[in-house]
Formats: structure tokens, C-alpha cells, sequence
């Protein structure tokens, strides 16, 4: 499986990324350390926008391989509260990571906030598997259209 995450060009040569260990977000808790991931860069670019209020300069996309043979914990829509596209975000959602990470998966996919029929991937870099399974392919610039923020 081939994911993709949109990072700040500083963070081009961090391997693993380490957003998570200083931030929180709607599926962690600061100090988890996740790496935020979608299956195309449309998506992974659409996920950065949403959180930022100006168009984001200076950022690199990180190809990501997984084998496809690994088990993946699924966060379902029906799963969740109706509110839990909401921000701030809602109480609850990160009972699902809390499970996720004390379980043997190395995945754990969840609906997007910009269309809940797709979905992203969390990566959990502390799985005893990801330094062995979780490959870095490339690390390429990615631009982002200035009409997006206009």
C-alpha cells in the first residue's frame, strides 16, 4: 500500500516524522507518535488545508510504502458520534486511537472530516513491525495552487 503525508520543507529529512510527539490532533494525544497519512495526495494536500488559514508554502510530500498484508484497525463512520467532524474536536475520538495502540496493529484507518467516504491512515511508528515493514520511497517537493486560498 502506497500512502502519502504533507510536511513543512524544514521536516523534509525527519524520518519518521514527528508532528504528533508535539501537537495534538482529532485521532491523538500529544506525545503518540502517529505519522498522519492518506492514500492520494489530493486528500493528504486537502487535510493540510483544512487546518491551515493561509496557503501553505514550502512543503514536501513523503511517499510512504506499507505491505498491503498487514492488519489495519477500522474506525467506521457508524462508529461515531454524529458530531464527530466537529471542531474543536469532539470528546470520544481518541478512545479509538487509545484501542488502536494497545492492539497489534500497525494501521489504523479512519473516515476524513473533508469527505467521510474516504479515509486516511494512521501510522503508529511505535509498532514493534515499522522500522522492519514501513518504507520512506521519496520525499518530493509539493506546491500548493494558489487559487486553493484566494
Amino acid at each position: 500500500m502506497i500512502l502519502y503525508h504533507i510536511d513543512k520543507w524544514k521536516y523534509r529529512h525527519v524520518w519518521p516524522p514527528e508532528g504528533t510527539l508535539h501537537g495534538s490532533g482529532r485521532w491523538n494525544e500529544m506525545g503518540q507518535w502517529l505519522i498522519y497519512c492518506s492514500p492520494t495526495i489530493s486528500l493528504a494536500k486537502l487535510e493540510i488545508l483544512a487546518n491551515e488559514s493561509f496557503l501553505p508554502l514550502k512543503r514536501v510530500c513523503m511517499t510512504i510504502e506499507v505491505p498491503d498484508d498487514q492488519g489495519i484497525y477500522i474506525v467506521g463512520v457508524n462508529n461515531l458520534k454524529s458530531n464527530w467532524m466537529a471542531k474543536p474536536y469532539p470528546d470520544g475520538l481518541l478512545i479509538h486511537t487509545q484501542e488502536f495502540l494497545n492492539s497489534d496493529h500497525l494501521l489504523m484507518k479512519v473516515p476524513s472530516a473533508q469527505s467521510y467516504r474516504e479515509f486516511n491512515y494512521l501510522i503508529n511508528v511505535r509498532h514493534s513491525q515499522f522500522h522492519k515493514t514501513v518504507k520512506l520511497v521519496s520525499v518530493e517537493s509539493e506546491p500548493f495552487d494558489p487559487r486553493l486560498k484566494t
